[in-house]
């Protein structure tokens, strides 16, 4: 009665994943770059983040790339349900990134 991966191997189980995956990326980027230079998580967010349209778009992809290892990763397990779903999270994001990077001078 174990677990059993395939119950998981569903589209919408990957969209769920990719944005966790994307929500993970960015909480390690924030705790990097607030011990890196020795200040808050909150001003990472509020400043760099939010009030900087110089830097969202490399956040973001930085945030991103952490759905291409668990997009990896569903691959090597053979879920290939879970994996659409995750790369869906990546196609939606790179429009986003684009924008951002062409708003950002």
């Amino acid at each position: 009665m174990g677990f059993e991966m395939k119950k998981i191997d569903h589209p919408l189980v990957g969209v769920l994943a990719g944005t966790l995956g994307t929500l993970a990326g960015f909480i390690t980027m924030t705790l990097w770059w607030s011990w890196a230079n020795g200040t808050s998580m909150d001003y990472f967010i509020q400043d760099v983040f939010l009030d900087s349209n110089l830097y969202k778009d490399s956040i973001l992809t930085i945030s991103v790339l952490f759905n291409v290892g668990l997009f990896w990763m569903c691959l090597r397990f053979n879920l290939e349900k879970l994996a659409k779903g995750i790369l869906a999270i990546i196609f939606i994001s790179v429009p986003l990134i684009i924008w951002y990077q062409a708003n950002s001078i």
